[in-house]
């Protein structure tokens, strides 16, 4: 368990061809934009280490699959998350890759 305090802000990723925008804020909501449009909404809670994560809305959005849960940590403007448990197909993508601070 760290005892970082989990980051806001805008970060980056990259997957295949694609880079979105990801803008983390305090209260535990989380937006996914790709090209200007949002594409998904999610909700967050942190407790420790431990990142629970639920699509709320949008294009890409899988609600259906329910929490999604990794651990995470911040190692200057890089935030990593390592796998615990989530069944939504396209998102362990989205989290098995380093995110960057952009803001």
């Amino acid at each position: 368990m760290n005892d970082q305090v989990f980051p806001t802000g805008k970060f980056t990723y990259t997957v295949g061809e694609y880079s979105p925008v990801v803008d983390i804020y305090e209260g535990g909501k989380i937006t996914l934009s790709l090209e200007n449009e949002i594409i998904v909404i999610s909700k967050y809670q942190v407790t420790g280490d431990l990142l629970e994560v639920e699509d709320v809305e949008g294009s890409y959005a899988v609600p259906e699959y329910g929490v999604g849960r990794y651990r995470w940590n911040l190692d200057g403007n890089t935030l990593t998350f390592t796998l615990v448990e989530d069944k939504a197909p396209p998102r362990p993508k989205s989290f098995a890759v380093p995110w960057y601070r952009v803001e």
